[in-house]
């Protein structure tokens, strides 16, 4: 009986965070993107198969939404500490809404071209350069330094939700009704999310930088700060490996997919099996509270993560290929989680706007990585090409571990 109630006093701490209005409409809000999300790479990643056949168009179409994303991501940073997030949330989530539309009634009609997806990548990669900086210190600016490490993995378990059953759902949807129905659905999803964020209170914890400063002197006070704290400077740079050479693997699920003999639905469940897996590990995360070695535990998690996902590309079925990217999503959600974490806690209050764009900057790497990764499956073929990434992966992070010691001990 101790036990017990010992057990549900744990849970209970550890979901003291929602008791507060504003987070429980920021986690409705991220569970709204997060299906959107998935509706989103799945709908685009088969649309793009569908029409070209090719995995170098599937690495390419990425490539160009990253090379905005990276290259808007610092000024957007700027934004971030000079204007209320909340807002930027808003209009660059309304942005997206007739991104999605206008896809959609293309697909519909049969005028989809693939130059309008590429358009589709470089719309989003502008909105999402100002969202995902701004909706990740936004958390911070909800819940304060107190609730962080507990409100990162619930918001991000919201999103998860998400993705166990978005992809299966949005694959149905395209065996089924067909892929614009997919776009139609995203635009309503970007439209539930703005809503749950305008319920949000205004008036937050945030630390707005005088803006009568120069953009300019904002922008080099923000990189010189992020690039001489040892510790920053570290996550920058751990943040890369799985940014360049694990992630890109999922835009290649297709191929895997029909390997497995899945087709569009077995695409779905795949994505699925990392969602699985990151539910398990962010509720660890929630129980356990505020960790004490964040530093290694992430980086223990970011070595675990390529061996996973090297394992799944060697399946011969697909019940062993699920099992390891269930794996895979444990050992990705801690890692991120805590990578994250780490970001908002050890970044100066009014510098948290720039560093987390710093943060996101180096997620928008990820489709030059797919790009290469593209490239390396037209000309190895699938199982090789990742195989070896995961293999260089390893290798990077276990020689990140010996010379930031900074990060280790965080």
């Amino acid at each position: 009986m101790a036990t017990h109630k010992g057990l549900a006093g744990r849970l209970e701490q550890s979901l003291i965070s929602l008791k507060g209005r504003d987070f429980r409409y920021l986690v409705f809000s991220s569970a709204a993107l997060g299906y959107g999300q998935w509706f989103q790479q799945i709908g685009l990643g088969w649309l793009i198969f569908q029409m070209t056949g090719s995995a170098a168009q599937l690495g390419a179409i990425g490539a160009v939404r990253g090379v905005v994303f990276f290259v808007l991501s610092p000024p957007a940073g700027i934004l971030c500490d000079r204007m209320s997030r909340r807002m930027l949330i808003i209009v660059s989530t309304g942005v997206t809404v007739f991104q999605a539309l206008g896809l959609a009634v293309l697909v519909a009609t049969g005028d989809a071209q693939v130059w309008h997806l590429y358009t589709f990548s470089i719309i989003e990669g502008i909105a999402s350069s100002v969202n995902q900086p701004a909706r990740q210190a936004f958390v911070y600016d909800v819940v304060g330094r107190e609730g962080l490490s507990r409100a990162i993995p619930i918001n991000s378990i919201a999103q998860n939700i998400a993705r166990i059953s978005g992809p299966a759902i949005a694959g149905m949807i395209i065996g089924f009704v067909g892929t614009a129905s997919v776009f139609y659905i995203l635009a309503a999803l970007k439209v539930l999310a703005m809503f749950f964020t305008m319920k949000i209170s205004p008036v937050t914890q945030q630390v707005i930088t005088a803006n009568q400063e120069s953009p300019l002197r904002n922008l080099r006070e923000g990189l010189l700060y992020s690039f001489t704290n040892r510790a920053i400077l570290g996550l920058i740079i751990i943040g890369i490996i799985p940014t360049l050479l694990i992630y890109p693997y999922i835009q290649f699920l297709p191929i895997f997919s029909e390997r497995l003999h899945g087709g569009a639905i077995g695409y779905g469940v795949l994505a699925t099996g990392v969602g699985w897996g990151s539910l398990v590990g962010l509720s660890a995360l929630v129980l356990m509270g505020d960790l004490r070695s964040k530093g290694k535990v992430m980086l223990t998690a970011q070595t675990l993560y390529p061996a996973a996902v090297a394992g799944f590309t060697l399946a011969g079925n697909f019940p062993l290929a699920m099992a390891f990217l269930v794996v895979a999503g444990i050992c990705n959600s801690v890692n991120t989680t805590l990578h994250n974490t780490l970001f908002l806690l050890l970044s100066r209050e009014d510098m948290r706007g720039r560093v987390s764009s710093l943060n996101s900057m180096v997620g928008g790497l990820q489709p030059i990585g797919t790009l290469g990764m593209g490239l390396a499956i037209t000309a190895w073929g699938a199982t090789p090409a990742v195989f070896g990434s995961m293999l260089i992966a390893i290798a990077f992070v276990l020689v990140f571990v010996g010379a930031f010691g900074s990060v280790r001990r965080a």
